[in-house]
């Protein structure tokens, strides 16, 4: 599964624990990462996920990834930083996705 997979590059991108884990407490870079990867099923990923099935995933609701993907939206039309980032970390994401995800669907 791709989501997996983006959860798996998101780690390794920004560096964050398990990004699925309820044991941790959030901090502000561990929900950073997990919106942009709301973000990026939702609005990059080819064909693009559900919020319903992106909630399911993260054991989440639609509410709370549409709230996700709404900040990230909010914060790359206010900060060019982050949608340089964004841009590095769907790139990154394909890459991670292409050479981990063979006959991923």
């Amino acid at each position: 599964m791709k989501l997996k997979l983006l959860a798996e590059a998101a780690i390794e991108f920004y560096g964050t624990p398990d990004l699925r884990s309820r044991v941790q407490p959030d901090t502000e870079k561990t929900k950073a990462a997990r919106y942009a990867c709301w973000w990026v099923a939702c609005e990059s990923l080819k064909p693009r996920y559900k919020k319903s099935d992106v909630g399911r995933f993260w054991a989440m609701d639609r509410t709370a990834v549409f709230y996700g993907c709404k900040l990230v939206n909010t914060r790359i039309a206010a900060i060019p930083a982050e949608k340089r980032q964004l841009k590095a970390f769907v790139r990154f994401v394909k890459q991670y996705i292409k050479k981990h995800g063979r006959g991923v669907k």
